[in-house]
């Protein structure tokens, strides 16, 4: 069961950009995390992880958009306790669970030292029947992975740099560039 963990926006090449008297034709880009959620998806991989970063986009919007645009994959978002609320955050893993047949998932930090409590609250909301409503809490809780490691023990992610040929176990990569 492989995760690719996508690579934060900041590790992004800069487009090309051509001279100002050159008119630019070529379609805009396509998002890497889209490229990759779609070459997970199509080569069989478990799922994709969208990582928590302040500076970035949001992990749950950003999920939302791989799970539109990918069949299979599990789309795993990296929450925060402190970014959000427990309440909020399962209203909208809820929604997501439903529209995209219960591939959605979290990944907390395991030095998050709320993360108990969030993933605590945020279940009985979602299993509390004056809480989320019927259709949405019909849908299976996401599953939830800490530090990369999934519930069971066993290794789940790998990384991938700005070039798809970069591919670490999580917290390979930056040993891989050393020496």
């Amino acid at each position: 069961m492989t995760h690719i963990v996508l690579p934060a926006a900041a590790d992004a090449p800069p487009p090309a950009r051509l001279p100002a008297h050159l008119t630019d034709l070529r379609p805009a880009p396509e998002s890497p995390a889209l490229a990759l959620a779609r070459a997970a998806d199509l080569a069989g991989l478990a799922g994709v992880l969208v990582p928590f970063d302040p500076q970035g986009p949001e992990s749950i919007v950003t999920a939302a958009a791989l799970l539109r645009a990918t069949r299979y994959v599990q789309v795993v978002a990296g929450i925060h306790s402190g970014a959000t609320t427990s309440q909020y955050a399962a209203k909208l893993s809820a929604s997501l669970q439903r529209f995209s047949g219960g591939r959605f998932g979290w990944h907390l930090e395991a030095d998050d030292p709320d993360r108990e409590r969030f993933v605590a609250v945020a279940r009985e909301f979602w299993h509390s029947p004056e809480g989320l409503p019927k259709p949405l809490s019909d849908n299976p809780f996401p599953a939830v992975y800490v530090g990369g490691i999934d519930g069971r023990g066993t290794p789940g992610f790998v990384e991938v740099g700005s070039d798809p040929g970069e591919v670490y176990r999580l917290g390979e990569k930056e040993s891989a560039h050393v020496g």
